[in-house]
């Protein structure tokens, strides 16, 4: 197995100069070879935003981390408080050390409640752990189970290290001695959203000062798992410039020394940090949008290389790991049929097989799951649903109670509820995400709002309710995680908790529920920016993919697309004033050109949106680019030749509706109202027919009232519909009508209201 290619550039002078270098090296390492692919031209020597936060924040922490973390005692409640008291018991030298190997080989495995058991078993005994280190390594094995579970135990195992802490001796730098206590003790203050608290553990944990400049803050230490915990952390906080330097310098170290000792037994540790670091690194590039860099970093390590052939490119590799984050990378590319074809390579099946084989459980989840969210994104739903209740142990005719009982594995219990929601199942995966939290539909609201411990089973819930109008409850559960009150001020409302996946929810819910303003400050201070500051420094990236795009996508729906289309711009490197072929360039990244082409929509920029596209689906084969296209395209000449190349869907039929609705108002603008009906009812027939079909959509709900409107009915038979959709997403009632054919649809209205008069 190749290492990858070897990082050319120490930690940098400067942030700017950094992601210059940083992403050179990908394409010309040797063991790689220089891609011969389309390449982002995503701009990599534009200039380095610092968001205030992080300048007031940075690195000039105190020198005395709180003690008692600062998360509410109301949020940390479990609703199913499951602490073991052990009574005493004796165990002889022998036993207790199996005691203690069998504790800590469940916890490898993450069973880590009967791990914590094990752990609270061993530290009762009645004589004590005689040996010092034992009885040390014990304390923190316990507060690693509990900090794989509920608030409450996160805060216990906090206070558990703290203890622990006070009997060790502390470094020059004012890190534990203990083995293992800092590094575990950082790990739980994450968790708990304390991420500055927990910076400032791993740095001096690092032998790093706190008023370090970045060249020496992104010098590996040497001890490996807190450099590459630091710059895991330094990710998390969206500080990507700083976690890809150090990862990149811990995998040049780590590369010299495998070549410098390359029979050595001692380097099976720095073998596995190596493939630790890679992997991470391949994670983060997709974060910063460098697709291309981690397609040709995973391949590199497995001995391939973009062009080679297909056959080649989906062969099963030895390295299980690089095999699945390839899968996430093509996904992200777009490559979904290369994605699929190397998922069933592991799976040892064959596109071809029957569809009993194909949903067959391999009996390793990690690429089962893999398998269904491919097939979630290539719209085969039945196969994903019936492959994920195959591998919980369930069958599509058992009962609701069975169905909604967790399998125990939580991604794919999290994985089936979400494909449930995305098929209208709506109950059953409530219901399901509900028993995964200790909680069950009919409890009071205090109840159902109370923190699981888990935010990977509470934000899919605050979703799922946002989803099902149950807005209340999902605006005080994302409260609640992020340590607010819904009676606070709109200052505290909009501060932001630092957990970004708490902060974006909480965002796209003030959207859903048209509190724009609400959102827009959020994530203006999330980007270190304010409502006060200049054009120029609002549409300037903070560094932020996620926050950038965001903030984009918001101002597109507050009708503020010229500021959209300027931060979409900057965000790949282009200028508004560039020629037209430059700007309609895709630039690598999916999801900004997606939204570039709906700016241009709105704005009335059709040719140039409708040329992006075109460009896009080539680029991209994605069905969103595909759709977008269909929607461009509605009322033009070709349109129904273009859809006859796609299977039958809710998406076309809407599509077609759509289309001929348009025809008919261009006709009544252009001769009589008379001249547009038969097209008026073929676009009413094609909507009913997505709607007897498929499941419901508020499109297509809001479809049909527009045509039955155009058709003269009765304001009553028509607002029942529009009704309808409201109910079904109510967000609809915030968003600017902005499609082109909704233009038309006023002028062809006012003209009849006007023959009527």
């Amino acid at each position: 197995m190749s290492y990858g290619p070897t990082p050319t550039t120490n930690a940098p002078a400067s942030s700017s100069t950094t992601t210059s270098q940083l992403s050179q090296y990908c394409a010309s390492g040797s063991d790689t070879g220089a891609s011969k692919g389309r390449r982002s031209t995503l701009n990599p020597n534009a200039e380095t935003f610092i968001p205030r936060s992080q300048l007031h924040h940075g690195h000039q922490h105190s020198n005395r981390l709180s003690n008692t973390p600062d998360w509410p005692a109301t949020a940390c409640q479990s609703s199913t408080p499951r602490t073991f008291h052990p009574e005493a018991q004796t165990y002889p030298p022998d036993a207790l050390k199996k005691a203690i190997n069998s504790a800590f080989a469940m916890l490898n495995n993450q069973n880590f409640i009967d791990a914590e058991k094990a752990f609270r078993v061993i530290l009762h005994n009645k004589h004590g752990i005689p040996n010092p280190f034992d009885k040390q390594n014990v304390t923190v094995g316990l507060a690693r189970s509990l900090k794989e579970q509920t608030c409450e135990k996160q805060l216990e195992a906090c206070s558990i290290l703290e203890e622990l802490r006070l009997d060790g001796t502390l470094n020059r730098f004012g890190a534990s001695t203990i083995y293992n206590l800092d590094l575990t003790l950082s790990l739980c203050e994450e968790a708990l959203g304390k991420h500055f608290d927990a910076e400032t553990r791993l740095l001096r944990l690092r032998k790093k000062r706190l008023d370090a400049d970045e060249r020496t803050l992104c010098k590996p230490s040497y001890y490996y798992a807190a450099d590459i915990n630091n710059a895991r952390l330094w990710q998390s906080m969206g500080k990507y410039t700083l976690a890809e330097t150090l990862f990149l310098n811990i995998k040049k170290e780590l590369i010299k020394n495998l070549q410098s000792t390359p029979y050595s037994p001692a380097t099976s540790k720095p073998r596995k940090y190596l493939d630790t670091v890679n992997i991470a690194l391949g994670r983060l590039w997709q974060l910063m949008d460098k697709h291309q860099e981690a397609e040709i970093l995973m391949l590199g390590i497995i001995g391939k290389r973009p062009d080679d052939h297909e056959d080649v490119l989906c062969r099963q590799s030895d390295h299980k790991n690089v095999d699945l984050a390839l899968t996430f990378i093509w996904r992200a590319l777009g490559k979904h049929e290369r994605a699929e074809r190397l998922l069933l390579n592991m799976s040892r099946k064959h596109p071809d097989d029957s569809k009993e084989i194909l949903c067959s459980s391999t009996g390793d989840p990690a690429i089962d799951i893999a398998l269904v969210r491919i097939w979630e994104e290539m719209d085969k739903l039945e196969l994903a649903e019936k492959l994920l209740l195959n591998i919980s142990g369930k069958r599509p005719n058992d009962n609701e109670e069975v169905l909604s009982e967790p399998c125990g594995h939580h991604d794919i219990d999290l994985t089936l509820a979400l494909l449930w929601q995305r098929i209208y199942k709506y109950i059953r995966a409530e219901k399901l995400l509900l028993n995964m939290s200790g909680k069950r539909p009919g409890d009071s609201e205090e109840e159902l709002c109370k923190l699981s411990g888990n935010r990977e089973i509470d934000l899919p819930l605050a979703r799922h309710w946002e989803l099902t109008g149950k807005y209340k409850l999902a605006e005080k559960l994302l409260l609640n995680m992020s340590r607010k009150h819904p009676g606070a001020s709109e200052e505290i409302l909009c501060k932001p908790c630092w957990q970004h996946d708490i902060d974006l929810t909480l965002v796209r819910y003030w959207e859903v529920s048209g509190k724009y303003h609400l959102s827009e400050r959020l994530l203006l201070n999330m980007s270190g920016k304010d409502p006060d500051d200049s054009e120029e420094i609002l549409c300037k990236p903070c560094g932020n993919h996620e926050f950038d795009l965001a903030l984009a996508t918001l101002w597109e729906m507050m009708d503020k697309p010229e500021r959209a289309e300027r931060l979409l711009l900057n965000m790949i490197g282009k200028h508004p004033g560039e020629d037209e072929d430059s700007l309609c360039k895709p630039s690598g990244n999916h999801d900004i050109d997606l939204a570039l082409a709906r700016c241009w929509e709105i704005t009335g920029k059709l040719g140039r949106a409708k040329r992006l596209v075109e460009r896009g689906c080539e680029f991209y084969h994605s069905n969103e680019f595909e759709l977008t296209l269909l929607k461009l395209s509605v009322g033009q000449e070709g349109f129904m030749e273009m859809i006859s190349r796609y299977p039958e869907s809710a998406n076309t039929l809407l599509a077609k509706s759509i289309h001929y609705f348009n025809l008919a108002c261009q006709q009544i603008m252009q001769y009589t109202p008379e001249s547009g009906q038969d097209n008026l009812h073929k676009a009413l027939e094609f909507v009913e027919s997505a709607l007897k079909k498929y499941p419901v959509s508020a499109g297509a709900y809001s479809q049909k009232a527009h045509c039955l409107r155009m058709l003269g009915k009765s304001e009553q038979e028509w607002r029942e519909w529009f009704d309808r959709a409201k109910a079904f997403d109510s967000s609809r009632t915030y968003r600017a009508k902005t499609h082109f054919w909704r233009n038309r649809e006023t002028a062809a209205l006012q003209k009849l209201s006007n023959l009527k008069e």
